[in-house]
């Protein structure tokens, strides 16, 4: 009940509530008392609009908006007050206050460099990180278009005003003599970009010495290339990477067969890298001899003489008037490598068979009897026993080709070994196109693990400089993509397949280590370049019981 001190002190701004079961009505406590007066029996209710106590702001400023009162009732649905324009105005105007007094104490309080613009594109924040960054006080830039104060296609927050993409962490170059790392990410009110804020944090010293480290670890891989191949004990086979099982048991079997002159047969599919494989046996006891490479499915038969066994001068019209030496004499004293040797056809089988059988040939249009004196290493990625089922190869130069043979397993064989390789290229190709990357996104890491490399090897190094050379700002992402593998993309879920690929990847580098030590961890850890505790820990957390 209101009592006549009520009465004295009714206004418009109070109100008298009644509520019956879900429905609430209301009266200004003056038209109350007007009505208590007249002791009428019939008061003039208006119905009132209700929110629970735990509606969002949002929905309880849209209601006020529109009926200028909002009763407030608790969880069983019972008044507990009310809302009007008035204390709402009152109310979000303090609210702004503090806001507004904690966002101007935050932006003179910190170091780095944040920047917003408005929907219009004019500066509205400008923090003293910014002014030492690129040399604008604050009172010539705030209020104006930053495209009066940088070149309008280096201003990435202008990106994001316009196609509301957010960035991060992305090497930024807003000046020919700046170079900075930025976070952008636009300012959203309704579905509608009204701003856009960038934090930026100069790095033009550490790129700078990026690439003068860079240059120099070009001049120094080259020297160290150098001197290893000058060195008596100079591996041929460090060119072959890969730390997988199944590589390393390849790479050792070949080095057993590297020491014999024996004909080698490798066995692969396209892309494996046979042609490494024959350079390192050949070059395995530090050979100076010749490596003489034939592509076999390249060579018509009409030349086919000519381009093996050579010819004398005045041989056929139109011949060297000198003569030329063919691929077998080249080739005297090393290696002749016959690659796709599944692609030559029957009748010049029959010719190379010959010279197998008897070590000797004559060139074209010549009487002197050569020696030919050079280990044959072949290399096909046809199933050679099938052809010669089928007739279209010959058993006999099949078996004297196959004297021993080594079958080059496709990486998707070797997964573990892509993250290695990926590292060798990115490397490989930074340094001859003079890019430095920084990042790689997680995406493309977890497409390259997942993907089945059709092309092998070959195809993972083409699509690494590809990458390589589409990067932009010292980063790799999945834009730069060839068009299958960023179909892929649309198949795997980021970011449970990168976590666990990477898991897998570090679980079999951690076995391959205890292993190699003999199960000795301390030895392990060292070889990992971790300490004891740190290979404790991620055995326990990758479940790897040794």
């Amino acid at each position: 009940m209101l009592s006549d001190m009520d009465e004295k002190n009714g206004c418009e701004s109070a109100y008298v509530f009644k509520q019956h079961q879900s429905e609430v009505w209301m009266l200004t406590v003056n038209e109350y008392f007007y009505y208590k007066r007249r002791n009428s029996e019939e008061i003039n209710w208006q119905q009132a609009d209700a929110l629970s106590e735990k509606a969002y702001i949002k929905e309880v400023i849209q209601q006020v908006r529109t009926s200028g009162i909002v009763v407030i009732t608790d969880s069983e649905g019972k008044i507990k007050g009310y809302i009007s324009s008035t204390i709402l105005l009152s109310k979000v105007f303090e609210s702004y206050q503090y806001l507004e007094a904690y966002f101007q104490t935050m932006i003179d309080t910190m170091d780095g460099s944040v920047s917003i613009v408005d929907e219009a594109g004019k500066t509205v924040v400008w923090t003293p990180g910014a002014e030492r960054i690129f040399s604008i006080p604050k009172e010539e830039i705030v209020g104006k278009d930053m495209d009066q104060f940088f070149p309008k296609e280096m201003l990435l927050n202008k990106v994001t005003m316009e196609t509301g993409q957010s960035f991060r962490y992305r090497q930024h170059k807003p000046r020919e003599d700046l170079f900075v790392m930025i976070n952008s990410s636009p300012v959203i009110i309704d579905d509608r970009i009204v701003g856009a804020v960038a934090a930026e944090t100069d790095i033009t010293s550490q790129v700078l010495m990026n690439q003068e480290l860079i240059n120099a670890s070009s001049k120094i891989h080259q020297l160290q290339q150098e001197v290893s191949r000058l060195q008596s004990s100079y591996d041929s086979f460090q060119l072959i990477k890969g730390s997988s099982q199944l590589i390393k048991e390849t790479v050792s079997l070949s080095r057993r067969m590297s020491e014999t002159n024996a004909n080698i047969l490798l066995l692969g599919e396209t892309g494996v890298g046979k042609e490494i494989f024959a350079k390192a046996i050949h070059h395995f006891k530090g050979s100076t001899t010749p490596f003489v490479a034939v592509n076999c499915g390249a060579i018509t038969p009409s030349l086919f003489e000519s381009e093996f066994f050579g010819y004398d001068k005045g041989a056929f019209s139109g011949a060297d008037t000198k003569g030329k030496k063919g691929k077998l004499e080249v080739a005297n004293g090393g290696t002749l490598f016959l690659d796709e040797i599944g692609d030559l056809p029957l009748d010049m089988q029959v010719k190379l068979l010959r010279v197998l059988q008897d070590k000797t040939y004559y060139r074209v249009g010549g009487t002197e009897q050569l020696i030919a004196h050079c280990r044959i290493i072949a290399a096909t990625n046809k199933d050679l026993e099938a052809m010669v089922k089928a007739g279209t190869f010959r058993e006999d130069l099949y078996y004297r080709l196959n004297i021993l043979s080594i079958t080059i397993p496709p990486l998707r064989e070797r997964k573990e070994d892509i993250m290695e390789l990926l590292h060798l290229f990115i490397y490989e190709f930074s340094i001859l196109y003079h890019r430095t990357i920084e990042y790689v996104d997680p995406q493309v890491i977890s497409i390259l693990l997942k993907y089945d490399w059709p092309g092998n090897v070959r195809e993972l190094r083409n699509t690494i400089e590809r990458l390589v050379i589409l990067s932009r700002d010292g980063k790799i992402t999945i834009e730069a993509l060839p068009e299958k593998l960023s179909q892929a993309a649309s198949l795997l879920n980021y970011g449970e397949s990168l976590q666990e690929d990477l898991n897998q990847h570090e679980k079999n580098k951690i076995i391959e280590a205890i292993q190699a030590e003999n199960g000795n961890k301390q030895a392990a850890a060292k070889k990992l370049g971790i300490s004891r505790a740190t290979l404790y820990n991620k055995l326990k957390k990758l479940n790897i019981y040794h």
